[in-house]
């Protein structure tokens, strides 16, 4: 066993403590929870070690939060969700486009009550794993089943859609795996190995995706990706919108953004497996900055569902400031396999798949099995004055919160995969306009465009009547990109001209579609709240009252 003095003196586990000393529910004694050499043993009962305790209750109390948080949103986006007659309506699953759990497992189409049900079990159920005398095994276990229910039905919803709460389903089993309550917390190393190899694979995949298109991942995909997020998440913040401003326009900042995030994803593993309890600490400070830099510039959120895990290098963090000196992993990860086989090579076995899963590439091969994942997000090189497609997204409603659907890469009339057609556009939950330019058209990416919207200078598509000027000024933005040179990226003038015809784009986007609401709003073609008592507003939040709309 590690020593005492090591592995609990250094964590503030008065909470847990104070919860250890009620009486378990199941009246659970020292034999029970013991791991023993049975075949057959009350493993739902068997506590796991305190360190471990320690981040269960800080990661599922975290976790907890956000659902509270977004509860609301995520509810009333459900309930016009489920009544919208919309192709995705037809599907549940992960990611934007609805894959089965692990790649096997379909996800069932659940009602609005249920849907309410399910969240608010889960949150139950994530709650009661906090407690270490309430069998937190089985509530690991049902929240990792609840998880697939509930975030399966938001799969295109701008917070919990897409790969921001990937990580969770993973965190469960592996906690639920752990030894018992005299093991070491091996299970917390594989966390981290986990997360690393998170981060390696989708560093490996924007190197592997950029060598296939025969372009560099560097500045000017960084300067790209930016640029779309002004499109489809302006800051409210004018402040934000200028560092923004000034980040795309020097290339020298954006190359030093794109390969300062390519050797954090690369680094991370090497720094945990190597660094010590040191270099632990400095990857998940690092780590934790780099999802907030990714926030402030393309407003994709992380910090809810994602940055919870951090807390698994609290431990790490207090050696270094305490000087307590620790076992390094591989001393704790040996000793776990000689005291639990067979939950320590299950956890392995799940950790194989996983760099199997990175290694093969499946995400972009079409062969989704997450929360298993190669994290090709973003992994495309891009170049927006260069020969690639161009395109942007406008929305009245703010992508940054939760409660609408995000369909920022996805969902265009000219998508192959669930396309929305305009009759689908007036039923979205607020104005909006997409435009793109398909000269350029990349052969790798052939597919995910449909066959008659290829070679087109210029695409648009809206759910409100755009003015004339409107759209001279979208044509006006995109020849202009298309007039220019690759090499243009590196010119501040350049890139600062195009970002004025941007701003003038979206300054009369919301003149545009405010007028337009303004003259259609007698036929109520987009939903309005009614306004609600306090009690009506709390039935809402709980799922039990659905506003007329």
């Amino acid at each position: 066993r590690s020593p005492p003095g090591i592995e609990w003196a250094m964590l503030p586990l008065g909470v847990l403590e104070s919860l250890r000393a009620h009486a378990s529910i199941f009246g659970a004694d020292t034999e029970v929870c013991i791991d023993s050499q049975e075949f057959v043993q009350p493993f739902f009962l068997c506590e796991p070690p305190q360190q471990v305790q320690l981040f269960i209750f800080l990661f599922c109390a975290s976790v907890a939060v956000g659902l509270v948080s977004h509860h609301k949103s995520a509810g009333q986006y459900y309930s016009w969700f489920k009544q919208a007659h919309l192709p995705q309506n037809e599907v549940r699953g992960m990611a934007y486009n609805a894959c089965k759990a692990y790649g096997v497992f379909p996800v069932p189409n659940l009602s609005i009550a249920q849907f309410h049900l399910v969240g608010w079990l889960l949150l139950t159920t994530i709650l009661l794993a906090c407690h270490p005398g309430l069998a937190p095994r089985f509530f690991l276990f049902a929240s990792l089943v609840l998880y697939f229910m509930y975030f399966g039905q938001l799969f295109c919803e701008s917070k919990h859609g897409g790969h921001g709460s990937v990580l969770m389903p993973s965190v469960f089993l592996l906690l639920a795996l752990s030894g018992g309550p005299r093991s070491t917390p091996w299970s917390l190393v594989f966390i981290k190995i986990f997360l690393g190899i998170i981060y390696f694979a989708g560093a490996v995949s924007k190197l592997a995706v950029s060598q296939v298109f025969g372009q560099t991942w560097s500045g000017s995909t960084m300067q790209a990706y930016v640029m779309d997020a002004m499109w489809t998440r302006p800051h409210r913040l004018g402040l934000v919108r200028a560092f923004q401003r000034f980040c795309v326009s020097r290339w020298y900042v954006c190359t030093f953004l794109a390969l300062s995030g390519l050797v954090f994803e690369l680094g991370f593993l090497p720094l945990y497996l190597f660094g010590g309890h040191l270099g632990a600490s400095a990857a998940a400070l690092i780590a934790y900055s780099f999802h907030l830099g990714v926030d402030v510039l393309q407003g994709l959120d992380f910090k809810p569902f994602w940055c919870p895990v951090f807390w698994v290098f609290l431990p790490d963090l207090q050696a270094v400031l305490m000087g307590i000196p620790g076992e390094p992993w591989t001393a704790v990860v040996s000793q776990g396999y000689e005291e639990e086989t067979f939950r320590w090579m299950a956890s392995a076995l799940y950790l194989l798949i996983q760099v199997v899963v990175s290694i093969g590439f499946f995400d972009i091969r079409g062969w989704e099995c997450l929360p298993f994942t190669c994290c090709p997000m973003f992994a495309v090189p891009r170049n927006m004055f260069g020969d690639e497609v161009r395109g942007g997204v406008m929305t009245e409603f703010d992508l940054r919160d939760g409660g609408f659907m995000d369909m920022s890469y996805n969902f265009t009339p000219w998508h192959t995969d669930m396309p929305l057609s305009e009759e689908n556009l007036r039923q979205l939950q607020g104005r909006m306009m997409v435009w793109t330019s398909t000269v350029h058209l990349h052969p790798l990416i052939h597919h995910i465009i449909t066959e008659d919207a290829h070679g087109k200078e210029l695409l648009l598509a809206s759910n409100f009547e755009m003015a004339p000027d409107f759209r001279a000024k979208i044509t006006e933005y995109a020849q202009y990109l298309a007039d220019c040179r690759p090499e243009d990226w590196m010119d501040s003038q350049k890139v600062f001209e195009a970002i004025i015809l941007q701003e003038q784009c979206r300054s009369m986007f919301t003149v545009d579609s405010q007028e337009a609401r303004l003259l259609q709003v007698s036929k109520e073609e987009f939903p309005r709240v009614e306004e609600q008592s306090p009690v009506l507003l709390l039935l809402s939040c709980l799922g039990l009252y659905t506003p007329k709309v």
